[in-house]
C-alpha cells in the first residue's frame, strides 16, 4: 500500500481539462521509443554522466545511451530496475531484493557487482530499491521498508534500522530528506532519522519529491501541495497554475540552473523559471510521448531527460528550432505565414489562424480568423497591410477581419512587378493572371491579363520583364506581355528544345536568374542562348542526390534550398556561394507539406517551416549556441569476419591492424560521436572503392559490407553539427589482401605450369606423328571389325524379323482358330438349345433316343479334343511353351485350369470363354474362383494380370 505514489499512474481515473498554455521558452523534443532503445516501455530512473552518457533504470535492465547508441545491460530473471545513480564514475542500480554497481570490463561492456549479498542478513524481504543518493562518501539505497548503506570509506554494506515505512529518500543541498508514512519530514543524519519541526502538517500528505531551490530553501512536492522550507518555516509555493500541477499528481521534480521541471502522473511536465513563472506545459499535445512522467534528469547543458510510463524523451532548450506540432484536428497543413503587427498569421488548408507573440519570440494562444475557413495559398504584407490568397478569392486582413480585394478564385501568389515604374502587383491564380493597383492605399484587383488562362502555382519575373509560370500540370511557360501590361503577346512553352531532359513545373529565382530542377540537377536559364544549363555551384554543399523542391529568398542574397532529406540556407552573391545553415528534416521530425515545401522568412532571423501538422520556427540567432560543443565523429571499432562467422575485432586507431586476409572480407564498421546529447544524431558514410557517393543520412551507428574484393579502401563517416555544418570526417583506411592464388609466388608457379604445358604439347605432337601410322592401321582393322559386326547384326536382325513374323503368323492363326472354335461352339450351343426347346414342346412326340443322340453329337462337337490339340500347338508356338511353363510352376493345375488360363491370357471375357469350355458364364466364374485357390492368390491380387504377365 505504501507504493501507491509510484503506481498511481495505474489507479487514477481523474481527467483534467487544461487551457492552452502561454509558452515562454524555445525547446525541441526528441522522442526515443522502446523499439529505438531496444528496451521496455517504463523508465523508472535516470541519471547523467554530465554530457558523456545517460543511464536509465528500465523495465528490462540498465539502459545506457552513450555515443549516440543505446545499449541494454540485463540481469538474469528479467529484473526490473527501479533506480540508478551515476556517482563518482560508478553506476549504481537498485532492483527487486538487490542493489549494486557496474564496472566496465571492456569498452562498451559492463559487469554487475551486487552489494546486497554482502549484508549480514541478505534477505531483503521483498524490498525494491526506489532511490539512490550519496552523502559524505556513503551511498544510500532506499526501499519502502528499509534504508541500506554502502560505506565506501570502510567498504561496508549494512541495513539502517528504521521504524515504519519510508516514502522517499531525496538529497537537497547537503541534506538527505525522507518521510515516514503518516508522519512529517525527516532528515537523515549519521544514519538516524531526525524529525523536522513544523512538518507535522504533512502527515496526511504523501511527499513525492524534494529539491534544493536556493542555497537556503528547499522545494517539497506532495500529493496535496507544493511547499518551500527555508530551515525554519514552511510556506505554500506561490507559482502560476500550481493548483493545476497538484491536481495532475506530482511524481518527480528536477532543478537546472534556471528552471524547475515538475513531472506529473496525468499531464506531462510543467516548466517554471526560478521566479515561479510558468514557462511551458509539455505533454502529448506538444510532442511528449506519454503524459505519465516517472523520472527526470538534467544534463550539463541544462536540458532534461524524461522517463515515462511509455518511452524516453529528451527536451533541449534554447534550440534554433521550435516546433509547433498540432494535435489531430488542429490547424492542418501550413501553406503560408506572415508576421504582421507582431502577431503571427498562419495560412493552412483549414483557414487563417493568428498567434500572439511574447517577449521571447514564442507564439501562443491560437485563434481562427473569422470567415477564413478553407484553403489558404499565401499571406503577404504590402505597405504595412496584410493580404491573403484563399480558395474563393484574395482578401485584405485588418483587425482579424477579411475584406475581399479580388473575387478570382485560387490566388497562388502575389508579387510586385520588378519595374519600379510599373506600380502594380501581379497574381497567378487557378485561371487568369491578375493585376492589382492601389486605391486609397489598398491593393485591389484592377484587371485580368488576356492571352493566357491556366492555373499556375509558380510565378517569377526575369530581368527583361518576361513572366515565367509553372503550370500546375503542363510545365513551364515564358510569357511576353505587351507594353501596356494588359495582354500576353507571346506564349512560349519551355521543353526539351530549351535543354530540359523532361517536363517540370518548378520555377525559382535565385541571384536574379530563373532556375528549375529536374531529378538531382539544378538548371539556370541562359538568356543569351535561350537554354537551360546545369547549375553546379551548389553541388559541393549538397550531401544527398535529390531534386531541389523549392528555392525561397530568405533575405539579402540569402536563399533556402529545400530537398527532401536536407534544407540549406545559402548565401549566393555573384560567383560566391556560402553555406549559412543546414538542417535535416528527419532530425527534427519535420514533415513538410508534400508538393508545397516552403520556408517563410518572418523577420531577418525568424523563419517558419510549413509542416503537414503545424509549423516550426527557425531562430537563426540560436544557430551558433556556444553551450553546444560540435560533436566529433570517430570510428569506434571494425569487425572483420569470414564465411564461418569467425570475427576479428580491430582497433581503428592502430594502423598495424589495418590489413585483412582475403577470407575476412566481410567488414562491419561501428562509429559514434564523442560528445553525446539527447538530440537525434545523424550520420553519412562512404566506402571509397565501393560507394561513389555518400549514403543517405541515417541514425544508425554501424554498417556492414559483405565479401569485399581484394584492394585498398578508405571508410569515412561524418555527422552534422548543431549549427548545421558538417563535422570533420572520421576515416579508416585498410587493405584486403589478395588471395594466395593471386600472389607473386602463385604467378611464378602459373608460369612454370604454363611452360610445362607447352613442352608437354610439343612432346604430344611428336608422339602423335609416330603414332599416326599405327593409328591408321588400327583404324582400318577397327573398320573391318565394324563391318563384320554390322553384317552379323544384319543377319541377326533378319533372323529376328523372320522369327517375329513367324510368331505373328502363329498368333494370327491362334486368333483365327480361337474365333472359329468360338463360332462353332456358339452355333452348336444354339442348335443344342433349339433341340432342347423342341423336346420340351413335343415331349413324347420327340423320342428320347433321337434327342439324346443329337445332344451327344453336339457336345462331342463342342468338346472336340482334336481342336484343342491344334489350339494347344498354336498357343505354345505363339506364347513360348506357355502350358509347359505354367504346368512346371503350378503342377496342381488340371487340364481345365490350363484351358481357362490360356483363354484368360488371350484377354477373353467370361461370356466369350463360356462357349469354348461348354459351360455357363457362372460356371466360368466358379472355375476362376477354383483357379485362384489353386494358385494361392490373395484377395488384392488380380488373376488376369498374373496370367497376362506369366
Amino acid at each position: 500500500m505504501f507504493a501507491a505514489r509510484f503506481y498511481i499512474l495505474f489507479l487514477l481515473l481523474l481527467v483534467t481539462g487544461i487551457e492552452s498554455v502561454q509558452a515562454q521558452i524555445s525547446y525541441q523534443v526528441s522522442n526515443y521509443s522502446a523499439t529505438d532503445a531496444g528496451a521496455g516501455n517504463q523508465n523508472w530512473g535516470i541519471t547523467t554522466e554530465g554530457d558523456e552518457g545517460v543511464y536509465i533504470a528500465n523495465n528490462n535492465g540498465l539502459l545506457v545511451f552513450k555515443n549516440s547508441t543505446f545499449t541494454l545491460h540485463e540481469l538474469s530473471g528479467s529484473t526490473v530496475f527501479r533506480s540508478v545513480a551515476f556517482i563518482d564514475s560508478t553506476i549504481y542500480t537498485g532492483s527487486f531484493e538487490d542493489f549494486g554497481y557496474w564496472e566496465e570490463n571492456q569498452p562498451g561492456s559492463l559487469e554487475y557487482h551486487s552489494l546486497a549479498n554482502r549484508l549480514e542478513n541478505p534477505d531483503l524481504n521483498n524490498d525494491e530499491i526506489w532511490q539512490i543518493v550519496e552523502h559524505h562518501n556513503k551511498i544510500y539505497f532506499h526501499s519502502f521498508g528499509s534504508i541500506y548503506c554502502f560505506d565506501r570509506t570502510n567498504d561496508r554494506v549494512y541495513r539502517i534500522e528504521t521504524p515504519g515505512s519510508l516514502m522517499l529518500l531525496h538529497k537537497a543541498g547537503d541534506e538527505i530528506y525522507t518521510q515516514r508514512v503518516r508522519e512529517g519530514l525527516f532528515r537523515l543524519e549519521n544514519d538516524e532519522l531526525i524529525p523536522i519541526a513544523g512538518s507535522d502538517f504533512l502527515r496526511e500528505e504523501e511527499i513525492s519529491s524534494v529539491i534544493e531551490l536556493t542555497d537556503e530553501t528547499i522545494l517539497i512536492g506532495t500529493s496535496e501541495g507544493i511547499y518551500t522550507f527555508d530551515g525554519n518555516t514552511f510556506e505554500d509555493w506561490q507559482a502560476e497554475r500550481v493548483d493545476e500541477v497538484i491536481q495532475n499528481r506530482i511524481n518527480t521534480i528536477e532543478r537546472t540552473d534556471d528552471k524547475i521541471i515538475i513531472g506529473t502522473i496525468l499531464n506531462g511536465i510543467y516548466i517554471y523559471d526560478l521566479n515561479s513563472n510558468l514557462l511551458e506545459n509539455i505533454n502529448t499535445e506538444n510532442q511528449l510521448q506519454n503524459n505519465t512522467v516517472l523520472s527526470l534528469a538534467a544534463d550539463s547543458f541544462g536540458n532534461v531527460w524524461v522517463g515515462m510510463d511509455k518511452g524516453l524523451d529528451y527536451i533541449a532548450f534554447d534550440t534554433p528550432i521550435h516546433t509547433y506540432v498540432e494535435e489531430p484536428g488542429g490547424i492542418g497543413s501550413v501553406y503560408a505565414a506572415a508576421l504582421h503587427n507582431d502577431e503571427l498569421y498562419i495560412g493552412t488548408n483549414r483557414g487563417i489562424y493568428w498567434y500572439k507573440k511574447d517577449e521571447n519570440g514564442i507564439f501562443y494562444d491560437r485563434t481562427l480568423v473569422p470567415n477564413s475557413q478553407g484553403q489558404v495559398w499565401f499571406l503577404k504584407e504590402f505597405n504595412g497591410v496584410l493580404y491573403g490568397g484563399l480558395n474563393d478569392g484574395t482578401y485584405l486582413i485588418e483587425n482579424k477581419v477579411l475584406e475581399r480585394v479580388s473575387s478570382i478564385h485560387g490566388g497562388y501568389t502575389l508579387k510586385p512587378h520588378p519595374d519600379s515604374n510599373l506600380d502594380m502587383l501581379v497574381q497567378s491564380t487557378y485561371s487568369n493572371l491578375v493585376v492589382y493597383q492601389q486605391e486609397g492605399g489598398v491593393w485591389k484587383e484592377a484587371y485580368t491579363m488576356s492571352g493566357f488562362q491556366s492555373p499556375a502555382r509558380f510565378l517569377e519575373f526575369d530581368h527583361i520583364g518576361n513572366i515565367w509560370l509553372g503550370h500546375t500540370i503542363r510545365g513551364i511557360f515564358r510569357l511576353q506581355p505587351n507594353i501596356q501590361f494588359n495582354q500576353i503577346d507571346q506564349v512560349h512553352e519551355i521543353g526539351m528544345d530549351e535543354g530540359l531532359p523532361q517536363s517540370t513545373n518548378l520555377v525559382f529565382k535565385m541571384n536574379n536568374h530563373i532556375m528549375t530542377s529536374i531529378a538531382d540537377t539544378l538548371y539556370q536559364w541562359d538568356s543569351i542562348n535561350e537554354q537551360f544549363v546545369p547549375y553546379r555551384d551548389l553541388n559541393p554543399f549538397f550531401t544527398v542526390k535529390e531534386s531541389v523542391l523549392n528555392i525561397i529568398p530568405a533575405g539579402e542574397q540569402l536563399y533556402w534550398i529545400i530537398k527532401e532529406s536536407e534544407i540549406l540556407l545559402m548565401e549566393v552573391y555573384f560567383n560566391t556561394v556560402n553555406l549559412k545553415y543546414r538542417m535535416l528534416p528527419e532530425m527534427y521530425d519535420f514533415k513538410l507539406v508534400d508538393g508545397y515545401e516552403n520556408i517563410i522568412p518572418l523577420t531577418e532571423n525568424l523563419h517558419l517551416a510549413s509542416l503537414e501538422d503545424g509549423f516550426a520556427i527557425i531562430n537563426l540567432d540560436l544557430v551558433n549556441n556556444p553551450d553546444y560543443q560540435p560533436p566529433s565523429v570517430q570510428v569506434q571499432s571494425v569487425v572483420a569476419s569470414n564465411l564461418q562467422q569467425n570475427n576479428r575485432f580491430v582497433n581503428p586507431r592502430r594502423s598495424d591492424e589495418a590489413e585483412f586476409s582475403y577470407q575476412n572480407n566481410t567488414i562491419r564498421f561501428n562509429w559514434s560521436t564523442v560528445l553525446a546529447t539527447g538530440n537525434h544524431t545523424f550520420f553519412q558514410y562512404m566506402l571509397e572503392g565501393i560507394d561513389s557517393n555518400w549514403s543517405d543520412w541515417t541514425a544508425a551507428t554501424s554498417q556492414e559490407y559483405l565479401r569485399l574484393p581484394s584492394g585498398t579502401y578508405t571508410f569515412s563517416v561524418r555527422s552534422i553539427e548543431p549549427n548545421g555544418q558538417l563535422t570533420e570526417t572520421a576515416s579508416f583506411s585498410f587493405v584486403i589482401e589478395q588471395p594466395w592464388y593471386l600472389s607473386t609466388g602463385a604467378f611464378l608457379f602459373y608460369f612454370i605450369l604454363l611452360l610445362s604445358f607447352v613442352l608437354m604439347i610439343r612432346f604430344y605432337i611428336s608422339r602423335k606423328r609416330y603414332k599416326r601410322r599405327g593409328e591408321e592401321l588400327e583404324k582400318n582393322q577397327q573398320k573391318i571389325i565394324a563391318e563384320r559386326e554390322k553384317a552379323e547384326k544384319k543377319v541377326i536382325k533378319l533372323e529376328n524379323e523372320k522369327l517375329q513374323n513367324k510368331i505373328e503368323h502363329r498368333s494370327s492363326q491362334l486368333a483365327s482358330n480361337t474365333m472359329a472354335m468360338l463360332r462353332k461352339n456358339n452355333l452348336l450351343s444354339s442348335i443344342k438349345d433349339e433341340i432342347q426347346q423342341q423336346k420340351e414342346e413335343l415331349e413324347d412326340q420327340f423320342p428320347d433316343k433321337y434327342y439324346n443322340k443329337l445332344i451327344k453329337l453336339i457336345e462331342d462337337g463342342i468338346e472336340d479334343e482334336h481342336e484343342w490339340e491344334i489350339f494347344e500347338q498354336l498357343y505354345n508356338e505363339a506364347h513360348g511353351n506357355f502350358f509347359k511353363r505354367l504346368k512346371d510352376t503350378y503342377p496342381q493345375l488340371t487340364p481345365s485350369d490350363l484351358r481357362l488360363c490360356a483363354y484368360l491370357r488371350m484377354n477373353l471375357a467370361s461370356k466369350e470363354i463360356a462357349p469354348l469350355l461348354n459351360i455357363s458364364v457362372r460356371g466360368v466364374e466358379e472355375r476362376r474362383y477354383r483357379l485362384r485357390k489353386r494358385l494361392d492368390l490373395s484377395t488384392d491380387q488380380n488373376l488376369t494380370e498374373l496370367i497376362m504377365t506369366f
